[in-house]
Order: structure tokens, then sequence, then C-alpha cells
């Protein structure tokens, strides 16, 4: 009898602990019936066409600017006007990530895409700096060098015959963040089979899968299935490495003696050269000047610059050439500045930035981020309940015909005609407000550089009937590569 009344109490007492999730789910059951949005089974059988962005357009077509969406047991509201997304994206105590993000945690911790709230907001304070636009001279260098490798390396493919070049860029795009992230040189362009390349590349598709499996989603065993073995078999080789590489950094800090920003300022190699310093020597640096920061979270904060500055610089770099080969005038344009700025690519590049801007109009590396709704939220005429998320999607805001007219259209020359008559938050590939994208001018210096020395020297070919699919993944990626032919530039 003690048996059963122990349980029945357990049972109770866990009855109570839930029942203010229970209560809260509830709520949000019924708000949900005021928005409009697709059912659960509508969208797993879209998820499984995988059809996703065209999807999201006929759900904007069909239920207007806001809808939402139900991912399980967790509420998405999705806006795409861009007053609505002002209000967002400006709102300071709009700050904490969604529940989906908890995903990528294992990986990066609590580093700056993950964290919110007061600790995010004192960990950006201090790394701010370190993307300063002067210290970004410290990664033109590293940048420059790995273009000049995937040049030799596409050579072997400049006889104007079809390729898939997208493998090329994401080897290319790993060696820089490498070098720039971590101050090692991987050479992924030269040994793509190395295990830390591998492991890079296995554990972004372990997450792409998981972010729309639904049993993998919510699975609380997930660690025990066989693509969560392969995750934490990747997760060892790559905080291993930066663990490893932390304590070698460090000693080379200290055998130079160098103990502040100002002393790094200062130094300079056995040939008189300025010493180039990497990310994380930058961490390393403040954390000796004092700076309340432990060899965990510089791991994190690395391995953070190294997920977001990947996959997603890949991803911009990937469909501006694809998008290049399509359109003959606006190549010859790009590839006339290209030549003009040769070596100053720090400076503005009207054209260029244009170019790079409409990409990412069209394919936004991260086609939408959410946040959690941590209490009632108003939204224009909406007041989102507390426990939901509310997502920006960024795909459909660039598609607004109001600022964008013919919206599929890759066309740079509309910020010459009407960039005046955009509204502020109608291009949010960067995101905005506080929580915009740290890396910003870390991106848009590689992606200068890269599509600069690429243009400079290959002139690049449409391929006939081809068209990317675009999937979105953690980051927009093409499903089926991006195949374009080369040929050098006489």
């Amino acid at each position: 009898m003690n048996t059963w009344a122990l349980i029945a109490f357990a049972l109770w007492a866990l009855f109570m602990r839930s029942l203010p999730k229970i209560m809260e789910f509830l709520k949000l059951r019924q708000w949900s019936q005021s928005v409009p949005g697709p059912t659960i089974s509508e969208f797993i059988e879209n998820v499984k066409k995988g059809q996703i962005l065209s999807w999201f357009k006929e759900l904007r077509e069909k239920h207007g600017a806001t809808f939402r969406i139900w991912l399980g047991k967790d509420l998405m509201v999705f806006f795409t006007d861009p007053e609505d997304v002002k209000q967002l994206l400006g709102n300071n105590n709009l700050l904490h990530k969604s529940r989906n993000y908890s995903s990528v945690e294992p990986w990066l911790g609590k580093g700056l895409l993950t964290n919110g709230g007061e600790s995010w907001h004192s960990r950006r304070k201090f790394l701010t700096p370190a993307f300063h636009f002067r210290i970004l001279s410290e990664f033109k260098g590293p940048m420059e060098e790995n273009c000049r490798i995937l040049m030799r390396r596409l050579e072997e493919k400049a006889n104007g015959e079809e390729f898939d070049i997208y493998p090329y860029i994401t080897l290319f795009a790993l060696d820089v963040i490498c070098e720039t992230a971590m101050g090692i040189k991987k050479n992924a362009q030269m040994q793509s089979e190395s295990d830390y390349v591998k492991a890079v590349q296995q554990i972004c598709h372990i997450l792409h899968k998981r972010s729309f499996n639904f049993w993998q989603r919510n699975n609380v065993f997930f660690k025990f299935t066989e693509d969560g073995r392969k995750r934490d078999a990747c997760l060892k080789i790559l905080h291993d490495e930066t663990n490893r590489v932390i304590k070698l950094r460090r000693k080379m800090l200290q055998d130079s003696k160098i103990t502040t920003m100002q002393e790094a300022e200062k130094s300079c190699d056995s040939f008189g050269q300025k010493k180039r310093f990497a990310f994380l020597d930058m961490l390393l640096i403040s954390q000796m000047e004092g700076v309340p920061l432990s060899d965990r979270e510089i791991r994190e904060e690395v391995d953070t610059f190294m997920f977001e500055g990947h996959d997603t610089t890949s991803s911009a770099i990937g469909f501006a050439i694809y998008l290049l080969s399509q359109h003959a005038e606006v190549q010859k344009q790009a590839y006339e500045e290209a030549m003009a700025m040769e070596g100053r690519e720090k400076e503005s590049m009207p054209y260029m930035e244009a170019i790079i801007k409409e990409t990412l109009r069209l394919y936004p590396s991260v086609p939408f981020y959410s946040r959690a709704v941590n209490e009632d939220l108003q939204v224009g005429q909406l007041t989102v309940p507390k426990g939901a998320s509310v997502s920006i999607l960024a795909y459909m805001v660039h598609r607004d015909e109001t600022y964008y007219p013919d919206p599929e259209k890759f066309d740079p020359s509309r910020y010459f005609k009407n960039e005046k008559d955009l509204h502020p938050f109608s291009f949010v590939a960067f995101s905005a407000g506080p929580r915009n994208c740290i890396g910003q001018k870390f991106a848009m210096l590689e992606l200068k550089c890269s599509l600069s020395h690429l243009l400079r020297n290959f002139e690049f070919l449409p391929v006939k009937d081809f068209k990317p699919v675009a999937l979105p993944e953690l980051v927009m990626k093409s499903g089926n590569g991006i195949k374009v032919g080369i040929k050098r530039r006489s």
C-alpha cells in the first residue's frame, strides 16, 4: 500500500510541476486558432517534399503577412511585413533565441549565437571591438592567400564545361575561417579528407537534417541514435582541436611576451613584418587583460565564429556565382569594377556591394531566424502570448512587391534607382537591431575579396536549364549544387 501511495504522490508531484507548462500550452493552442496557418500534417507533407520555400510563398499569399506554424509542440509565428520586423528586431527585451537553436548548443555552447539576456549582452559588448574594421585588416591577408589557392584549384576546370563549383567554394571558406578564427592553416582545399574538415562538414549536415525532423528534433534520446553518435564523434574532434589550438596560441603569446592589445599592435615577426593575429588571439589577450572569460567560453566563441562564418559565406559566394553566370552584362560591370579596385577591396565597391546585397535578397544565407517570447508581446495589432516563438521570414520580407518590383528578378541596379524609397527593414539578411550580425563586415570583406579574385581570373558561363534548388536548412543551401562553366580570362 505504501508503494502505491509513493507512486501516486510522485505522479501527482510530477503533474503539479508540469501544470504551468500544460496551462501555457493550452493557452497557446487556443490563441493559435485566431491566427491563420496550416495544420501540422500539411507542414510535415511539405517538409517531405522539400519545397518549404515555395510553400512559404503560398502561405503568405493565402494568409497574409503574418501566419503561424506548429513545429510539433512549439508554436512559431512568422512575420514578413517590414514594419512588424522593425518592431521585433528593435525590441531590447526580445533577445533570447527560440528553442530550435538548442540543437547547435552541444557544439557552440552559450556562444554569441545561442546565448540570450544579460549574459549575451555583456559578451556582445566586449566582442564587438574584435570586429572593428581596423582589426579586419588582420583578416584580409589570409583571405587573399586562400583566394590564390582557389584560383589554382579551379584552373583544371577552366575549359568551359559544366561542373559543380560549390565543393571548391566551401573548402575555400573553411580555410579562411580556420585561419582567421583560430590562426591555424588547415589546408582544407588541398587536404579535404582531413578528420577536422570531414567533422565540420558532417556535423553541419546532421544539424541541418535534425532541424526539420520532428522525431529527431524532440527526441531526448537523440544522442543514442546513429546520427547522435556521429554528432558526438564529430564534437570530440572539433572540441579537442579547438582546445589544442587555444593552448598552442596562448603559448605563442606567452613566448612573445604579449599580454595586452597595445603590445600586440606593436609586435613584429623576425623579418620586421607586423604580426598577424586571429580572432582567438584577441580573445586570449582580452582574458589576460582581465576580461572574465574562461577557456570554455573562449572555445564557444571560436566555435561559433567557425560555424557562422563558414557555411554562410560559402552559401552567398555560391549563389552569387550562379547569378553572375546567368547575367552577362552584370558580370561584365562587376569585372570592370574588380579590375579597377584590385587590392583595395576594403574600400567602397558600389556595384559589387549591390550584387552581394541582391544575391542575399534572393538567397538570404539565413532564410529565417527566431526569438523566444518570454512575456506577452505586442506586434502591430497582434499580441503574441508568452511561450510562443516569433520568426522573421527574411526570404519573404525580401520579396515584398511594395519595395521590390518584380521580386524574383536579379537586378543589382535597383539599389541605385530607388534605395532611398526602401523600407529600412525590407532587407534583413544580416538581421538588425541589438542582435544584428556581429560578423557582417567580415562577411562583406570575404565576399568582395573572393568574388573580385574570381572575376579577375575567370568568366562564369551559364549551364543550360540549371537552376539551384534552394533549401532552407540552418543555412540556405542549393540541393543540386552550383553548376557553372568557367573559362580563363585573356
